[in-house]
């Protein structure tokens, strides 16, 4: 498989970002991302205006944030052809994603922000509103943003990023291992920048939480089969969250060999045929199997194989010692075994 480093959940100032296009992209060749993903909110002018394509290494695709008038309910859409207006009703916005064939991803569930020196939610409420593509379990912005209790705090954080307490939301986590696991959804997992260029500049947002995919043939540099190797990659979920402001994530690998075949995540392995989860971290760390929201396993080091017995839905998660605490490192997206 190859592997694509991605820059997912970025504004311009087609919407509420400090930079043009051009600034992103030259932010993005710097700090060597593979692919960006714009997602201003509620308009897609940078694909009308012809920004979306290729730009020196790196491969601009441009979504949308459906963002509604009510604090509430962000949504990131992938792959579609036009913008959608909001709607209040989250229902609305999964429904219109889901019919121009694109991928809807829940943004930052829980997040929050100051605005205007006021602490504003941003939470999802209707997790029944349809049939979501994923999850972003990790927005960096809401590290700094959203885990500051004041305006005190929020400036030590921007000032000292290593400071805030950063990583997914517990309970972002439980939702989506509920969602796999109880409610037999393939709900994709990824991770996103939030990046404005208000609080920090673009370059120094693109190397903090990244999606890495992973994908069967190279990129070729057309924009037809790179985009549609992206968009399935996401769509399928093989692909992992890597917070390299902590490590560098590259080269993780999470896979489930079976009867001779290797099953990457996303994809699905028979039991009957012998089945082991195999995962190799780039660094040493306490590498967690997760089954079906359940803690399986845990081990420091930098590879496991573990033989499994039991039908489920199989992810891993790898943490690092920082500062004498172990702090989020790393997610893959699940393993299904039947």
């Amino acid at each position: 498989m190859h592997e694509y480093r991605g820059v997912i959940h970025v504004h311009s100032t087609y919407s509420d970002g400090k930079g043009c296009v051009e600034r992103i992209v030259d932010a993005a060749n710097r700090t060597r991302a593979d692919f960006v993903i714009l997602t201003d909110h509620n308009t897609m002018k940078a694909k009308e205006e012809g920004h979306e394509g290729r730009h020196g290494r790196v491969l601009l695709l441009v979504g949308e944030e459906i963002t509604p008038d009510t604090n509430a309910d962000h949504y990131l859409a992938f792959g579609i052809a036009s913008a959608i207006a909001p709607s209040p009703d989250p229902v609305k916005n999964v429904e219109a994603v889901r019919r121009q064939g694109g991928i809807g991803i829940i943004a930052h569930p829980t997040g929050g922000a100051f605005v205007k020196g006021e602490y504003v939610e941003y939470p999802w409420t209707n997790w029944e509103a349809g049939p979501f593509s994923g999850i972003e379990i990790w927005n960096h912005s809401y590290d700094i943003t959203g885990k500051s209790k004041n305006i005190f705090q929020l400036a030590l954080y921007a000032l000292f990023p290593w400071l805030s307490p950063y990583g997914p939301e517990e309970g972002v986590l439980e939702t989506w291992d509920y969602f796999v696991s109880q409610r037999g959804r393939r709900v994709v997992a990824v991770g996103g920048v939030d990046a404005h260029a208000i609080i920090s500049d673009y370059e120094e947002d693109f190397v903090t939480v990244s999606t890495y995919i992973l994908v069967p043939d190279p990129f070729n540099g057309t924009f037809e089969h790179d985009s549609a190797s992206v968009y399935a990659a996401l769509r399928e979920g093989r692909c992992f969250v890597g917070a390299d402001k902590v490590a560098d994530a590259s080269s993780f690998r999470c896979h489930v060999e079976s009867g001779g075949d290797l099953v990457q995540m996303g994809g699905t392995a028979q039991l009957a045929r012998g089945a082991t989860l195999v995962v190799s971290s780039p660094k040493p760390g306490l590498v967690r199997v997760i089954r079906d929201g359940e803690p399986l396993a845990e081990e420091w080091g930098s590879s496991l194989a573990i033989g499994l017995d039991r039908r489920g839905a199989y992810r891993v998660e790898v943490k690092r010692k920082a500062c004498r605490r172990y702090v989020p490192w790393i997610f893959g997206n699940h393993v299904y075994v039947v």
